[in-house]
């Protein structure tokens, strides 16, 4: 596993957080989060060591919003301000290292876990809504993780609906359905009625959050109980 010194994150100069005081001030009202986030876009930063900007961050007296988490975390900065009025922040997300070998077993656990997966889907190819599977998608020349939904049963293979997409331009829209073969099956979870079967790179996130922070991720994915 590589050191936290090989890992390069952005570090924002002046700081995020400023930037979007000032924004907000200048707006006279709150920003909505398609301006946080294309702020955050446009913001200017560096590249940094993770040990650096810790160290930054200690020179500065506060850590400033993580870029991946920018509307939550600025509007966590926002509360703790006294701004008003006072937005949900939804949920926050910690992203995985892919060299992680806890975020590796959950993987594993997915793609061992394909034939109890199969069994939740009908047999017909029906989509079922609760349904989704995570894969890596690949747009132009950028790829991400995503979550599908609506997922069906499609031969050997499965497929689902895209239900977001990326904000740039994107070969392809929401609703669009796309196969994705076992081999490429990252993750996959049913929900049914609030009781989460797989998401076992879900169980693995929420792991690594506060009892406050896993309320709050339950209630925005909508689950009661992991089972």
């Amino acid at each position: 596993m590589a050191s936290d010194s090989d890992d390069l994150v952005p570090y924002f100069m002046p700081a995020l957080v400023a930037v979007l005081v000032h924004a907000e001030d200048e707006k006279g009202s709150p920003l909505t989060k398609d301006e946080v986030h294309s702020i955050r876009d446009n913001a200017a930063c560096i590249m940094m060591e993770v040990g650096d900007a810790r160290r930054m961050d200690d020179s500065r007296g506060y850590r400033d919003v993580d870029p991946e988490n920018c509307w939550h975390d600025w509007q966590v900065a926002r509360r703790e301000m006294g701004r008003q009025p006072d937005l949900d922040p939804g949920p926050r997300f910690y992203h995985a290292r892919a060299d992680d070998p806890a975020y590796q077993q959950t993987i594993r656990d997915a793609q061992e876990s394909l034939v109890l997966f199969r069994q939740f889907l009908p047999v017909d190819g029906t989509p079922r809504p609760d349904a989704l599977v995570k894969t890596r998608i690949t747009d132009g020349d950028n790829s991400a993780l995503m979550w599908l939904n609506y997922v069906a049963v499609e031969g050997d293979n499965f497929s689902g609906e895209f239900f977001e997409v990326p904000d740039e331009p994107s070969i392809h829209k929401v609703g669009d359905r796309h196969t994705v073969a076992p081999s490429e099956v990252l993750d996959w979870m049913v929900n049914q009625n609030g009781r989460i079967s797989g998401g076992f790179s879900l169980r693995y996130q929420r792991a690594q959050m506060s009892d406050a922070e896993q309320i709050e991720f339950d209630r925005h994915i909508g689950a009661t109980d992991y089972i």
